[in-house]
């Protein structure tokens, strides 16, 4: 039966997933009855994408290239197929959407939004969205499919890319992760007994958490850990989703710069993809490359083909799909670092946290 609804929704998605004009427009349509917080919707693969419309009319141009972060995580090689059919078909099967309003003020919506039958939605507002980042590495110098051009990339000043940073890919990866850790939740399920839970945990080292009461900035010498995040509203759950994308994001290179890294150190200190890599921030006692930090989590995130692992990225999204017309990249990614890692840094995280969230 599995099997019979996969074929389904890949027959669905047939239709549906080139909505995209010759000029490199997203193809947007008026909403079905009942979806009535969308001014336009699109799909990608057959997952809904909802704009407000404000954020139609006054940000075109992000509304289309939140849609072409969305293609390019779900189809990273850009062959014009998803890469896990598994992944996509929880996805439309369960009605999953992602709601794209324009300003903070619109991002709570309504509860007569959709209809009832949307499981899932994500928030990815368009203030929150800015195109050309230099979270991409081919967007600052660097190529995003050759790791050995990253460390000199890493100063992202005058480069012309924003510094800003583009949270798209942060969010459209967390409703993509609801659909893994439904399907594998042996590897991904959002709790701390997944083989990504415990990772994550042991990450903390002894730096506590905002929802238990108990944190530190990593970033300081209060403790010994890679990973705290202050926020007394993210549990369990959120706090495996956030790691996820932290490791994975953190290992196609998209938090690799000097700002980046200095930015989300009171949270993420293992935003150094590799360990050959130079270290960054390099003035933090914390900080650690993934590779080092936690090859529990470097493994988990740099296999990409396995079962269960096909809907991880292995190039960081540009807003530039390439998929319509069915070109791959033309270089496949390096995944391989030059040397093997050195898993004993000087100053060895204590993983076991001394208070233990409860779960």
């Amino acid at each position: 039966i599995f099997f019979f609804k996969i074929m389904k929704s890949l027959l669905l998605t047939c239709s549906l997933a080139f909505l995209k004009r010759a000029d490199g427009n997203i193809i947007w349509t008026n909403p079905e009855p009942g979806y009535n917080a969308c001014g336009k919707v699109t799909k990608v693969f057959g997952v809904t994408v909802c704009v407000t419309p404000n954020a139609y009319s006054q940000n075109r141009v992000k509304c289309d290239h939140v849609v072409n972060v969305f293609y390019q995580l779900l189809d990273n090689d850009a062959d014009g197929t998803p890469d896990d059919t598994a992944v996509l078909a929880e996805m439309v099967n369960n009605k999953y959407l992602l709601f794209v309003p324009n300003t903070r003020a619109e991002s709570e919506p309504p509860d007569d939004s959709w209809p009832d039958e949307v499981e899932r939605y994500q928030m990815n507002g368009i203030f929150e969205t800015e195109p050309n980042s230099c979270d991409v590495p081919a967007n600052r110098g660097a190529s995003s499919t050759d790791r050995t051009t990253w460390p000199g990339a890493r100063d992202s000043n005058n480069k012309g890319c924003g510094n800003e940073g583009d949270a798209t890919t942060e969010e459209v990866l967390h409703l993509i992760t609801e659909a893994a850790a439904n399907l594998y939740p042996g590897l991904w399920k959002l709790n701390w007994s997944s083989e990504a839970g415990v990772a994550l945990q042991a990450a903390n080292g002894n730096c506590g958490w905002g929802y238990t009461g108990d944190w530190k900035d990593p970033s300081s010498n209060q403790c010994s850990g890679q990973y705290a995040y202050n926020d007394a509203t993210c549990n369990e759950s959120c706090l495996v989703a956030e790691g996820i994308y932290w490791a994975s994001v953190s290992y196609i290179g998209g938090l690799y710069t000097k700002r980046s890294t200095t930015k989300i150190s009171i949270e993420w200190l293992m935003a150094t993809p590799d360990s050959i890599m130079p270290l960054e921030p390099s003035d933090i006692n914390n900080a650690r490359s993934l590779q080092v930090g936690s090859p529990a989590l470097y493994a988990l995130v740099s296999e990409t083909k396995a079962p269960g692992h096909a809907w991880l990225p292995e190039i960081m999204p540009d807003g530039k799909y390439e998929g319509f017309d069915g070109p791959s990249p033309t270089n496949s990614p390096n995944n391989s670092p030059t040397n093997p890692p050195n898993n004993s840094p000087t100053n060895q995280p204590n993983n076991p946290p001394t208070n233990q969230p409860n779960n």
